[in-house]
């Protein structure tokens, strides 16, 4: 039976558009909704997803323990949210996340698939869905690599701590792609697969279907 609150998950390689499409959910859910009908409205951004990791990533000192106990808390929150309207006769709590578990499998790289299964099996468990934002490669060099050269998430980050010259960011970002598919394909939850390459409305009204009807 299909759980009342409407969770939903995204993830994929930095620079594609995820926040965009979140944006645009966001906005979408709220100027479509019945005068004093909002509910319940959710948005996990990524301050709240990696920001409490990124202290001890940026010092190199986060451990796997740190990285689960953040994830404990990320997913019982969740957990909470969704078994506390079961009872509703309607729909009355929507939550956006943005990034969680499969990103940590890759930066920080703390965790691995085998420490984070179990959240994601929880998650599956709590209704929440999960759409995988992917991409071709050509793609990948435009977007985020090409698009984001001076911003400080390649300049301060990429090129300081995970490669040593920019010819090396498509191959990790498509490397990461790849990872990405893999990760997809294990996961439990119900799950989505949209192409980056698709025009914004398009790609907004497919995750809007899949978050709000459940298909």
């Amino acid at each position: 039976m299909p759980r009342r609150a409407r969770l939903l998950l995204i993830e994929g390689v930095p620079g594609l558009g995820k926040s965009t499409v979140l944006d645009c959910l966001l906005r979408t859910h709220v100027v479509g909704a019945e005068e004093r009908r909002v509910r319940t409205l959710l948005h996990l951004t990524q301050a709240h997803t990696f920001g409490p990791l990124a202290p001890a990533a940026d010092a190199g000192t986060l451990t796997r323990e740190e990285n689960v106990e953040h994830l404990e808390r990320v997913v019982e929150l969740l957990e909470w949210l969704a078994d506390s309207v079961e009872g509703e006769a309607v729909t009355k709590c929507f939550a956006l996340v943005d990034t969680l578990h499969l990103t940590h499998c890759l930066r920080p790289g703390a965790v691995a698939w085998g420490d984070v299964e179990p959240y994601d099996r929880r998650l599956a468990a709590a209704g929440c869905g999960l759409v995988l934002l992917d991409a071709e490669d050509a793609t990948i060099r435009a977007r985020s690599v090409e698009a984001r050269a001076d911003t400080p998430f390649i300049r301060d980050y990429m090129l300081r701590r995970l490669v040593a010259h920019p010819s090396e960011l498509v191959p990790y970002f498509v490397a990461e792609r790849d990872e990405f598919r893999r990760m997809f394909e294990r996961s439990a939850m119900r799950k989505a697969a949209l192409p980056a390459e698709l025009p914004l409305d398009e790609l907004m009204a497919a995750a809007h279907v899949f978050w709000v009807e459940g298909g």
